[in-house]
């Protein structure tokens, strides 16, 4: 298990994520679903970007994708 991704769900039926595609096996996000979100870095705001190299708190890029897609856990 990573225990630095945090796990999220199950998705609810009204949840904006539902029949999003996850971006590692390209299936719609269910309901019911266990999801998290992968950081990917500061992206393009110049003051995040500052921030990451200073090594403080700024706000990332992320993919949505599975749980069982990040970690391996069903």
């Amino acid at each position: 298990m990573n225990r630095n991704l945090p796990k999220f769900g199950p998705t609810a039926p009204d949840h904006p994520t539902v029949g999003q595609e996850c971006k590692a096996c390209n299936q719609p996000i269910a309901v019911g679903d266990y999801t998290t979100i992968i950081p990917l870095g500061p992206g393009e705001h110049d003051d995040d970007r500052r921030k990451a190299r200073e090594g403080r708190p700024y706000r990332a890029v992320g993919v949505l994708v599975h749980w069982a897609c990040a970690t391996g856990e069903e």
